[in-house]
């Protein structure tokens, strides 16, 4: 069975939180969630995989291409990217480097033929940028943000093959910091010292926080990422790609009222700290939204039964029930209340549930509303969504598309929109990080061709301004669904 490890990150009268298994992976499902061409890595870094991924299976996509002339004889990992603590990856450019050395490879492929993402024709390509990813793929978390490393590398593939950004191919950088904030603050800085990295984007971490003062030494941009972290609304060097965490628990509350749920409950773990703010956050924003919170209580994600908590909530006539949980606690919920002939509809964020998790009987049966900070992944009304679609078909088939995939992939995006700010100019030169805050101050009202809300930085600006806005989904018997793929805004006293 594929594990579709899906993204912590949002949670509406919810948060993220962390799954109580951990996250395996081998070789072959390694190949296959990334796709796409050969990149050799040097023995360490596989050596950090397989360990990671020792025993059972976990990254989504589909059974691995097999070797032809281009693998055979080398550990090669199709669309995989050079990790710190390993070395460069032959076949990827040297850190600083101008140009491409040895094989061309995923993260820093040949850029003479195509026009670029950023629209014009490249007759060379021009100095390669670097960019770190360090995010919770392995241990409690990965199942629930694993896949956001697939969708940003297939992000990176898909640029690449297009001629780089502004003519530049990207070398990504990606590392698993296991939801150890000691580690991640350790990546953070080799991703400085040892690879050079201009940016951090896609950061997927739920260690992101204890990560912020390293992030504040390297005095490097983060752009977009699990959005739900503290820092990303409230400091100056994070840039994120949608709402954030009040403005998905405001969207869940203002869905349920919105369908006549106006009773509502809350169960949050105590293992992670979002799940702690979201509780701390709910009672107020249900009171700003026309809902009245009668019932609330702390759970453990790796408790097996839920029987006292569904009765409290039945005997207080609870008709949504808040789940800043994990999909598999969701699903043990629904069994625990369906046992006492109880059926509220769940309230939570979209990429907390993984694919299988949404699939529980349970679950449909209740209902699951949710709130996401980007466009339903499972949708292709707009021109992002399609691109987002057709980009993991050609380069993970079998890939099952999800929320954390879709968070990393918007990531990408607004980094793309932010060379794109940088006109004809990033051609002629090589791209420096204050380049790209220059960029970055110039995003205006972009909505990532409709994964976003509309999203406006300024120059020197000390914290993101807040996006009020998110888009509804609804897990049913019918699976995942959505009226349409518009953003709702809440449009209530912050």
């Amino acid at each position: 069975m594929r594990a579709r490890r899906t993204v912590a990150a949002l949670a509406a009268a919810v948060a993220l939180l962390a799954s109580g298994c951990g996250t395996r992976a081998s070789e072959e499902e390694i190949q296959a969630g990334v796709g796409g061409g050969p990149v050799e890595l040097d023995q360490s870094a596989l050596d950090q995989l397989r360990e990671a991924g020792a025993g059972t299976g976990g990254l989504p996509g589909a059974p691995a291409p097999a070797a032809g002339p281009a693998d055979a004889g080398t550990d090669a990992v199709p669309g995989t990217v050079p990790q710190p603590g390993s070395g460069t990856a032959p076949g990827t450019d040297s850190p600083g480097s101008s140009g491409t050395a040895g094989a061309p490879s995923t993260s820093a492929p040949a850029a003479s033929v195509g026009t670029g993402s950023t629209g014009g024709a490249c007759t060379k390509p021009g100095a390669p940028l670097h960019i770190g990813q360090v995010g919770s793929f392995s241990g409690v978390f990965g199942p629930l943000v694993g896949s956001a490393r697939t969708g940003f590398a297939v992000w990176v593939k898909h640029v690449n093959a297009s001629g780089g950004l502004a003519c530049h191919p990207i070398v990504l950088h990606a590392a698993d910091d296991g939801g150890d904030p000691s580690r991640g603050s350790a990546l953070v800085g080799e991703m400085v010292t040892k690879y050079k990295v201009q940016a951090f984007v896609g950061m997927v971490s739920m260690a992101l926080s204890g990560m912020v003062g390293a992030i504040e030494r390297t005095k490097l941009p983060v752009i977009g990422g699990d959005v739900v972290s503290d820092p990303w609304f409230a400091h100056p060097q994070f840039f994120p790609q949608g709402g954030g965490l009040r403005a998905i628990v405001d969207g869940a509350l203002r869905q349920a009222v919105g369908e006549g749920r106006t009773v509502h409950g809350l169960l949050y773990c105590v293992e992670v700290g979002v799940c702690g703010s979201v509780a701390k956050m709910v009672p107020e924003r249900a009171k700003v939204a026309g809902a009245k919170l009668v019932y609330s209580s702390p759970v453990s994600l790796t408790q097996t039964d839920f029987t006292a908590q569904c009765q409290n909530a039945k005997n207080a006539g609870v008709q949504a029930f808040g789940m800043a949980v994990d999909g598999s606690a969701i699903a043990r919920v629904a069994r625990s209340c369906a046992a006492l002939n109880y059926f509220p509809q769940f309230v939570t964020g979209g990429p907390v549930v993984s694919n299988e998790q949404a699939k529980d009987p349970g679950i449909r049966r209740n209902t699951m509303s949710t709130a996401s900070a980007n466009a339903p992944w499972f949708r292709t009304d707009t021109p992002g969504q399609r691109e987002y679609a057709d980009a993991l078909k050609r380069y993970a088939p079998g890939f099952e598309v999800d929320g954390p995939s879709m968070l990393a992939w918007a990531a990408g995006k607004l980094f793309e929109a932010t060379i794109e700010r940088l006109g004809d100019a990033a051609r002629d030169a090589p791209v420096t990080t204050a380049d790209i805050v220059t960029g970055l101050g110039r995003i205006k009202n972009e909505t990532l061709d409709g994964l976003s809300p509309p999203i406006t930085f300024t120059p020197g600006q000390k914290a993101a301004p807040d996006i009020p806005c998110v888009f509804f989904a609804l897990d049913s018997e019918k699976g995942w669904t959505a009226p349409n793929s518009k953003y709702v805004c809440t449009k209530v006293d912050r």
